[in-house]
């Protein structure tokens, strides 16, 4: 429990107090607590909140503080540990607690500062939310767009694909992508250059009926090396020359010319060239010198030169057309290799045949054979068989077309497709989407918490709002079953309080007393939903603020049946909870709480006065106020001991004149006219005292009463003297025209 407040620094009204311990008993049970507007009482009710809250209200200055308790004292240092449990009814507690939201024409009732804080969250979190489902929208769109194109993309090119390859059966972008797939393994090794594309494009087109007939082998008869094996032996052997005439030995051209004519002269008697005789004799010596061995030998070169010229070989390479396109080129190459290489052997053939004919010309002379290209024959038949094998494959094509032809086709395929992965960027727009599915992921993640956190703080406003009935019965006994009362209506899937008049419209405008009757209805049903209320310190400042004096009776009514117990009938009365204070400036509200039981000890009074425009003081309730039963007799009171007192500029004394002074005329003269002809305390007056005497007395009163008696008060300290005059016209005034109420006053204050 509290025992006391020890100290209060820099703290509104309360700049510098100190506990006094002959003027402040220790708290009891039961703490009622007596002072005027702007005294101080709701700075006491925001240091209790202190505790409560754990921190430091809004707009609240650092201070210090301490409060002693039957524990550890509780100061600045130590508070937010203090293991108190504080429950605080006041101004805040309404503006903090009783919060619309909705339209204008159709508001909700937010029970509780934490539904406010939470529909507050909420709104921030819906649209937190909104933003966030947005992104995820744009993403989302984006990402389709982009998918669109590459889709739009495969189509269009699995068609192109389709048509350039010459394909029958179905291929579209499903077939596309699985082919991709394929081909983004290893792009650079499903790439083919140009003239491979085209050489199996034609293979992929080709068809049945355009199969080309059988190309003939590259046939080569082979003589060379066993012909030129017999030229050596000819080109050295020289003809018998026995009979040889050395002339023409020597002279090969004539011999030739001579061995020419020979035979045109056979039988004739005169020479063909001059036309002179012949002689037989030298015919004979002529003849002599062409002997049998010489006429062998030069047949022999003639026939081997014959076999020579019959031994050279050609080829013709067959014609593209002629050619499956896919080894036209390599059977060209081939083609031209053996073309080559029949050249060099047929030029030995043709050394071999000048040779032969240099020794035909001088054949008693050897002759060097002339050298030749080496292994010509071999190089033939290595071309001729390279020929050969490729138009054996060329020949066999046919044979394996349909698996030629797709293999051709597939490779076109894959081809094709890492061509569109390269020109289509397909690892970046792979990427893009990736985090494009990322960003919508992470957009919808967090949306989706905020919409868990969302129904968190749904489910804190529902909490909050429970207890309704009971509410409206605590409002309905403070306002009347005429009054406002709370009503359950939809707002969208949830359910939400709302205010409503009997006409079950909403009350959208609220008096000051209705606010504070459903605020203070609310704090009460949370309490009394509480777990162990018991061990609970509860603090209430001013409960009938605003309402006006036919509601005391129920607020004390209802905070008895909330605050206070009798175990058993005839035993002594007690608080249900472990401490409770109310403080209050209706003096009639306050002596109903002192009549509350428990009366004893255990219930403490105090009060809490201004003294100047800093500082306030925090006391035991003097004796002389609390005898007093009504405010009337207490406010008039002041107004005597203000007259008895020495010192009448003294602020102790000053600070409460203006406001009391102007309540008792408002009493008195409410007593004397309670009619509503003449409503205002300026109005009665003026009929009691007159209108010259009413001015004089009221115009100080209103000059200094309410908010702004304390700064007037330092502002206008020539203006002071004002008060004391219209105080003793006031007294005067009782006492002239009404005496024998004057005497029961001074009657009723000595008793």
């Amino acid at each position: 429990m509290l025992k006391n407040i020890q100290q209060i620094k820099g703290l509104g009204v309360f700049n510098d107090y100190t506990h006094k311990t002959d003027e402040t008993s220790e708290f009891g049970a039961k703490n009622l607590i007596y002072g005027w507007n702007y005294s101080g009482k709701t700075t006491l009710s925001r240091l209790m909140s202190t505790l409560e809250r754990k921190a430091l209200g809004p707009d609240l200055p650092a201070f210090r503080f301490t409060l002693n308790t039957d524990g550890d004292a509780i100061n600045e240092t130590n508070y937010t540990a203090h293991p108190l449990t504080v429950r605080v009814f006041n101004s805040d507690f309404i503006v903090e607690n009783l919060n619309f939201a909705g339209s204008s024409f159709k508001p909700i009732l937010l029970l509780g500062a934490d539904s406010d804080k939470a529909q507050k969250e909420i709104d921030d979190l819906e649209l937190e939310r909104k933003e966030l489902l947005e992104e995820a929208e744009v993403k989302s769109k984006q990402a389709a767009a982009n998918l669109k194109t590459m889709t739009t993309a495969k189509t269009t090119t699995a068609a192109t694909i389709k048509t350039t390859i010459g394909i029958v059966e179905a291929f579209g972008s499903t077939q596309l992508e699985k082919q991709i797939g394929l081909a983004r393994i290893d792009t650079a090794k499903f790439k083919l250059n140009e003239s491979v594309v085209q050489e199996k494009l034609k293979i992929a087109r080709t068809q049945e009926a355009d199969k080309l007939p059988t190309l003939p082998h590259a046939t080569i008869s082979f003589k060379l090396d066993s012909l030129l094996a017999e030229v050596p032996a000819l080109l050295v052997k020289i003809p018998d020359m026995a009979n040889t005439i050395d002339h023409l030995a020597q002279h090969p051209k004539v011999e030739a010319w001579i061995a020419t004519g020979l035979p045109l002269h056979e039988g004739k008697g005169e020479c063909e060239f001059c036309g002179g005789p012949l002689k037989q004799d030298h015919m004979a010596v002529l003849i002599a010198h062409f002997s049998k061995d010489l006429s062998n030998h030069k047949q022999d070169l003639t026939n081997l030169k014959i076999k020579l010229a019959g031994a050279e070989i050609a080829y013709t390479a067959p014609k593209d057309a002629e050619i499956e396109s896919a080894y036209r080129t390599r059977i060209a190459a081939a083609a031209v290799k053996l073309t080559d290489t029949i050249k060099y052997y047929n030029a030995a053939i043709e050394a071999a045949i000048l040779d032969l004919n240099r020794k035909s010309q001088a054949p008693f002379s050897t002759a060097i054979l002339t050298p030749v290209t080496p292994n010509s024959t071999q190089a033939v038949k290595d071309a001729a068989k390279e020929l050969n094998d490729l138009i054996d494959a060329n020949n066999k094509s046919f044979d394996n077309f349909p698996s030629e032809k797709a293999e051709a086709i597939n490779a076109l395929k894959l081809h094709f497709a890492q061509e569109f992965c390269v020109n289509q960027k397909l690892a970046g727009f792979e990427t893009s989407q990736k985090e494009l599915a990322d960003s919508v992921a992470n957009y919808n993640d967090r949306a989706d918490k905020l919409a868990a956190a969302i129904q968190e703080k749904k489910a804190i406003i529902s909490k909050s709002q429970l207890g309704r009935e009971e509410m409206n019965k605590m409002i309905q006994s403070l306002l009347g079953v005429n009054s406002v009362h709370i009503d359950v209506v939809s707002v969208g899937t949830e359910e939400r309080f709302q205010l409503q008049r009997a006409n079950k419209k909403p009350a959208k405008h609220l008096s000051e007393g209705e606010k504070t009757a459903i605020a203070f209805s609310y704090f009460l049903t949370q309490l009394r939903e509480t777990k162990n209320f018991e061990d609970i310190i509860v603090y209430i400042d001013d409960p009938i603020s605003s309402l006006d004096s036919n509601h005391i009776f129920q607020v004390t009514a209802i905070i008895k049946e909330t605050f206070f117990q009798q175990a058993k009938p005839g035993s002594e009365w007690t608080t249900r909870c472990k401490q409770i204070f109310v403080s209050t400036h209706n003096f009639e509200f306050f002596s109903l709480m002192k009549e509350l039981k428990p009366d004893n000890k255990s219930s403490k009074h105090y009060l809490v006065k201004r003294n100047s425009p800093t500082t306030s003081t925090f006391c035991d309730l003097p004796k002389s106020l609390s005898q007093y039963s009504s405010e009337y007799h207490f406010l008039f009171s002041v107004l005597h001991d203000f007259q008895q007192a020495p010192d009448k500029k003294d602020f102790r004394v000053l600070m409460m004149l203006p406001n009391a002074a102007r309540r008792f005329l408002e009493l008195y003269s409410y007593a004397k006219y309670p009619d509503t002809k003449n409503a205002t305390v300026d109005q009665r007056v003026d009929r009691i005292f007159g209108a010259v005497k009413s001015k004089r007395i009221l115009k100080a009163l209103h000059y200094f009463s309410h908010a702004n008696n304390i700064e007037r008060m330092t502002e206008n300290n020539e203006l002071m003297c004002d008060i004391e005059a219209a105080v003793k016209d006031l007294m005067t005034a009782l006492e002239e025209d009404d005496p024998m109420h004057m005497e029961a006053l001074r009657a009723a204050i000595a008793a």
